[in-house]
């Protein structure tokens, strides 16, 4: 029973699409397919300096935490906010990249083939492909533990972790893959952001 900390982190939420579909017709084989789309996903983001937090079923939360030496409290107001450096921009950009080459890393893996030619998801779901939506936010959080004697986990508390789950809900609306909203837009390299639309 501890307090938890206010940190500033990116959050980034990635769901599997049509995953109703592909459960019912998987059946016993969805846990392979989760796990091996978690296997993608959980092993770029780690490359990139992020952390799998949390699996939701067909969904997964990643963070991406700053250093303490790249936040910083202010006393009066007790704000915590983000000190320009560049290892704040490149972390930020890390993000981004990971979910791009989680992107890439599904179109190219075999066994994400063998789900493409799978004869019950192709009957269901006419051309069907492994697919996945992705938002992307930087805010505050409450990092703690939350659980008890039976069971604990590390969690983050807070409407910004709310957003990514938002903006990858939104990507059907929009019809793209990945939304990223303006508060990690900002803190991109320029390099980055000219590559953003």
């Amino acid at each position: 029973m501890l307090p938890g900390q206010k940190v500033i982190c990116i959050f980034g939420f990635c769901d599997i699409r049509n995953f109703t579909d592909a459960t019912e017709e998987l059946q016993e084989g969805v846990m392979l397919f989760v796990n091996e789309i978690g296997e993608i996903v959980h092993g770029l983001v780690d490359k990139y300096s992020g952390a799998a937090n949390k699996n939701i079923g067909d969904a997964f939360l990643i963070v991406w935490k700053f250093d303490d030496d790249s936040q910083e409290l202010d006393d009066e107001t007790g704000e915590l906010s983000l000190v320009p450096h560049l290892k704040v921009n490149q972390l930020c950009d890390m993000a981004m990249i990971s979910f791009l080459k989680i992107m890439a890393a599904l179109k190219r893996s075999r066994k994400m083939k063998v789900y493409s030619k799978h004869e019950g998801l192709n009957r269901r779901m006419p051309g069907y492909t492994v697919k996945l939506g992705y938002g992307l936010h930087l805010g505050w959080a409450i990092e703690g533990a939350i659980g008890s004697y039976y069971k604990i986990d590390a969690s983050y508390l807070s409407p910004h972790v709310n957003m990514s789950n938002k903006l990858e809900e939104m990507t059907k609306s929009f019809g793209a893959p990945l939304l990223i909203s303006g508060a990690i837009y900002d803190w991109f390299t320029d390099g980055t952001k000219a590559m953003v639309r």
